[in-house]
């Protein structure tokens, strides 16, 4: 399959090559954590024994392969230069037939050259790594004006920069829509005086005490503040694909601001034109 791309900012249109798939895994390797018993048939199967209670992945292998000509082998050797010069370190990776997904990449193997044609034709062969998921090419900051991955027919709400930033009392919930098809843990920012504090979602409950505006990462699984960190008891919830409630939990009745900020995550590809945001997106 032909296939042009980006990678660290530059497009393989740049170099004048042709681009093949050779494999792009649609899914990753799941994570298995097996015990085998000599006196038991089967295997007893923990690999959804974690705190999330799902499974976990292994970073996946993407191949294609670059066509290259040249009139003598002399400028051959000088495209080969500047293509080694690209093809180098980790970087952004963004498939011309998956425009709207980000693959976070790197090469690790030697790339290889075959010449042919007395060195007038070579052909290389890339392995990218990749991290198990792609990232949307925007997050709950929403799409940028020229966006040329969303339609004007698209799904997405026109109050799309309204969704994410809420506010909520104690005992009032909160909406979240994941607008991918993975887990997400998103980073939730807490102002207008955050006190004794308590978030559930998702059968998930956390519990911290904190004065002022609050940065609660459940990615990293920190609480800050203007002090510094903040103690925590519980667990740090995750945001399922589609729509997830956050409850609010505070000590005094001050009505707080909550800014959610995530970057959604897709198994192999988005339709941004027909995302689903159910009916009662926050």
């Amino acid at each position: 399959m032909r296939n042009g791309f980006k990678f660290n900012g530059r497009h393989s249109s740049e170099f004048d090559v042709t681009v093949r798939t050779k494999s792009r895994p649609i899914r990753p390797e799941a994570k298995s954590f097996t015990i085998d018993l000599p006196s038991r048939d089967g295997e007893y199967d923990f690999s959804l024994s974690n705190p999330q209670n799902r499974e976990h992945f292994y970073d996946r292998t993407f191949i294609v392969t670059l066509s290259l000509y040249a009139e003598n082998l002399m400028k051959m050797q000088n495209k080969l230069m500047e293509i080694s010069k690209w093809l180098t370190g980790r970087g952004a990776l963004i498939f011309d037939d998956i425009p709207s997904v980000i693959w976070n990449g790197k090469i690790t193997d030697e790339i290889i050259y075959m010449p042919e044609h007395d060195g007038r034709k070579a052909v290389l062969e890339v392995s990218f790594r990749v991290q198990p998921f792609g990232s949307c090419i925007f997050g709950t900051e929403g799409p940028v004006m020229d966006c040329a991955e969303v339609h004007l027919d698209s799904t997405i709400p026109i109050d799309f920069d309204e969704l994410y930033t809420v506010s909520a009392a104690n005992g009032q919930s909160i909406n979240i829509i994941n607008f991918g098809d993975r887990p997400i843990r998103p980073v939730i920012t807490i102002t207008g005086g955050a006190s004794d504090m308590t978030l559930r979602m998702n059968g998930k409950t956390l519990d911290f005490s904190a004065g002022g505006d609050v940065v609660v990462d459940c990615e990293k699984q920190t609480v800050t503040n203007a002090n510094g960190s903040v103690m925590v008891s519980g667990e740090f919830p995750e945001l399922q694909p589609g729509g997830n409630v956050l409850h609010v939990g505070n000590s005094n009745s001050d009505t707080l601001t909550f800014d959610i900020s995530f970057t959604p995550q897709f198994m192999y590809g988005a339709d941004l034109d027909n995302l689903d945001w159910g009916d009662n997106y926050a």
